[in-house]
């Protein structure tokens, strides 16, 4: 297998965790996941796995390839899906296969965030979908902000809160016109 980015060097077998055996890059560092691979070592170590507060100090310097790239194990293009949690990568995925592709350190920052054994569900309708949603509202936030400027847009959101939690809030909209 051929590493999707470097196009030149073969992906050479790592033990990524225990258990879950995946294709690394020697030039890149990039790693490859077969979808058979994945859902063995979560079967497996999934359940053992403890959530934790990742430690502060862990930084990982991510070099996220954006362009396009084709399924080492079958050719086919894979897709991007961003992750959310104030991570700004995105993770590549097969649609046909099921394979998975981490840039360098992508794994290890999903590790330090504990989402590692949660990495099935970023590629989940529902989880792409949540993050569209986060994204319209923050852009629906910034709009308002600069359209009313900051202190009147809290202004703004204070009342709406107010007037959401008011026990006469129907006879309140209806006064104000709303």
């Amino acid at each position: 297998m051929k590493c999707p980015v470097c196009k030149n060097y073969a992906l050479v077998a790592r033990e990524l965790e225990q258990n879950l055996s995946s294709q690394q890059c020697p030039h890149c560092n990039g790693c490859w996941i077969g979808s058979f691979q994945y859902w063995k070592w979560h079967e497996t170590s999934g359940k053992s796995i403890t959530e934790s507060n990742p430690p502060a100090s862990t930084e990982h310097l991510v070099a996220d390839s954006t362009k396009a790239k084709l399924c080492p194990e079958c050719g086919h293009f894979l897709r991007r899906y961003s992750v959310g949690h104030d991570i700004e990568f995105g993770l590549d995925r097969c649609g046909n296969c099921g394979g998975m592709w981490f840039d360098q350190n992508e794994w290890e920052v999903l590790k330090c965030r504990n989402l590692h054994d949660d990495v099935h569900n970023i590629f989940s309708e529902i989880w792409q979908r949540q993050l569209r949603d986060k994204e319209h509202q923050a852009a629906m936030e910034a709009f308002y902000k600069e359209k009313f400027g900051v202190d009147d847009y809290q202004k703004a959101m204070d009342i709406k809160t107010w007037l959401d939690a008011h026990p006469s809030k129907a006879a309140l909209r209806a006064f104000l016109g709303l």
